[in-house]
């Protein structure tokens, strides 16, 4: 172990003591100091939320709570462990489904137990070798700079063939997020010059896809499954393409066949259930969303929704005391998520009332939803807020869906295609009085905002307007004027008077999440180019000179 090997920060994971002492053994034997062990899932995450680890070696099998693959799902998908660290999966199974569900992810190396001290140390040097050059990259990520990021791939040159690959695959994904689609194609092209790769046939295939060449899209993904059938994603990709031609059947069918050879993945046996219920396979539909809430019962990529369309197939066959049992396990399995909290209340709040018709406790339900939206407004998106007034419509609190919508337009006043569902939502209720007043109230609150700030500007007083804006976003996260408002401000400010790195990451953290919701979204395009100006990017390299 070299001496920056020797400096690293090493965190253990395994239910079993002797195996906590033998690995961590191992890596004192060749100088580690810094090293780390826990016994469960939770303890691990825990501690990957409050500090940084350079390596982490997990086995799979954990005993009860979250296993090995649940670790690094949610530590990847909360942003605790970046590029730049390794994660070894270890484990003794054998089992080819649950192999593969831990394999979808992306473990940077993946070993069968015995392992003795010379296997290790020889594969953690050549996952190491493979990382050093990461940790810009990670530190741009974590800013949310993907553009940044491009660049640092860009820059990272050098002899070691699999490291250019690496990064060339790294650099053409961010590509891709942020529909760079030509640059993309180019470097898969470039790659496919050196070695027929098939995750750059299939980064190909996505840009066919998201450019609409929907036939060209169609042949690579079959080729690809055909020459691999354990390539889950690009089952994935090609459900995508049948559901956008309405060919539900065989979209159900090819995720059915994914699910049997990773059956963990939940969001795809979440997807499996709802297909099925497309397409009139109320059984097929039962068992997915049994597979995604009995998989998911650790994994942070559950959802309400398995729970409550469980439910409404068990009402609709008059298993009333299967819904009761089902919408209780649901609210408690997402106690600390508000947003599945929610979704969850409603739920049993409408089951209790198509039972027993009006009660106290479905106002204790709503009371106790109303709480939660208004202490986690910023993680409710349109999509959520309307369903719950909906919802709340339906349970005849027409109070607190009123006040539901107009949260919703306060945040969505200037989006005509949200104005024109909350106006027919609310003529299907019988509130067609209130639609205008409605709306004329959201448009109003901002529109006072605007003329304050539009005077400030008018009068140089920019920092005071950025001021006003902020505050204004932090009460209606989601307004797009708002937010374009405040980055152009942010802009000018910084073109004017220099960096302010406070200024420039939550105007890319606006202007990103504008994308997210509408990559065709033209002013938050132009002004993220106006904000890359103020830092402005290293000198582009050819493709080819970096990779070939």
């Amino acid at each position: 172990m070299d001496e920056q090997q020797q400096h690293l920060r090493y965190l253990i994971i395994d239910d079993f003591d002797q195996m906590r002492v033998s690995f961590k053994g191992m890596l004192s034997c060749y100088g580690a100091t810094d090293v780390t062990t826990v016994s469960s899932g939770e303890k691990a995450l825990k501690l990957l939320a409050n500090n940084s680890y350079d390596v982490v070696i997990c086995d799979y099998n954990l005993g009860e709570g979250k296993d090995g693959q649940q670790v690094l799902e949610e530590s990847r998908y909360l942003g605790y462990l970046g590029h730049a660290a390794t994660f070894f999966m270890i484990t003794a199974e054998s089992n080819m489904p649950m192999v593969m569900s831990a394999l979808e992810h992306q473990p940077d190396d993946y070993m069968v137990k015995p392992i003795n001290r010379d296997v290790l140390h020889h594969r953690l040097t050549v996952a190491l070798k493979r990382k050093r050059q990461l940790k810009e990259i990670d530190d741009a990520l974590v800013r949310d700079d993907k553009l940044a990021a491009i660049e640092l791939c860009r820059g990272r040159r050098g002899k070691d063939l699999k490291q250019r690959l690496y990064l060339a695959k790294l650099q053409a994904e961010l590509c891709l997020d942020i529909k760079h689609y030509s640059e993309a194609e180019k470097i898969y092209k470039e790659i496919l010059e050196i070695r027929d790769f098939p995750w750059a046939r299939f980064g190909l295939c996505k840009i066919r896809f998201l450019t609409a060449d929907y036939e060209s899209a169609e042949t690579g993904f079959r080729e690809l499954i055909e020459q691999n059938h354990l390539y889950l994603e690009v089952y994935d990709w090609l459900v995508k393409l049948l559901q956008a031609r309405d060919e539900t059947l065989e979209a159900q069918q090819l995720l059915q066949d994914a699910v049997q050879l990773s059956p963990k993945a939940v969001a795809r046996q979440r997807k499996l259930g709802k297909l099925a219920e497309i397409n009139g396979d109320i059984d097929g539909a039962e068992r997915a969303y049994q597979a995604a809430i009995r998989w998911g019962r650790y994994s942070c990529f559950a959802k309400a929704n398995e729970y409550r369309r469980l439910a409404e197939i068990y009402q609709n066959r008059g298993s009333i005391s299967r819904v009761v049992r089902l919408l209780i396990e649901g609210r408690k399995r997402f106690s600390t998520q508000p947003v599945e909290r929610i979704q969850m209340l409603c739920g049993q709040a409408l089951s209790q009332r198509r039972h027993q018709g009006t009660s106290a406790i479905i106002d204790d339900y709503l009371e106790e939803v109303m709480r939660l939206i208004d202490a986690h407004k910023r993680d409710m998106t349109a999509n959520h807020l309307f369903t719950t007034a909906d919802e709340c419509f339906q349970l005849a609190k027409h109070e607190e869906a009123m006040q539901l919508l107009q949260i919703l337009l306060s945040n969505h006043h200037d989006d005509d295609t949200w104005v024109e569902r909350v106006t027919e939502l609310m003529l299907r209720h019988g509130r067609e009085r209130d639609v205008e007043q409605l709306i004329a109230i959201a448009r109003g609150e901002l529109e006072e905002i605007h003329v304050k700030c539009t005077e400030l500007l008018r009068n140089e007083r920019l920092q005071q307007a950025i001021t006003v804006l902020n505050e204004a976003i932090d009460q209606y996260p989601r307004n797009r004027t708002l937010m374009l408002m405040a980055a152009g401000a942010m802009i000018n400010y910084m073109h004017d008077n220099g960096m302010d790195h406070g200024y420039h990451f939550r105007c890319r953290f606006s202007l990103n999440r504008l994308l997210e919701r509408d990559r065709q979204d033209r002013d938050a395009g132009r002004f993220l180019k106006m904000l890359n100006k103020i830092t402005p990017p290293r000198v582009e390299e050819s493709v080819g000179e970096q990779y070939g």
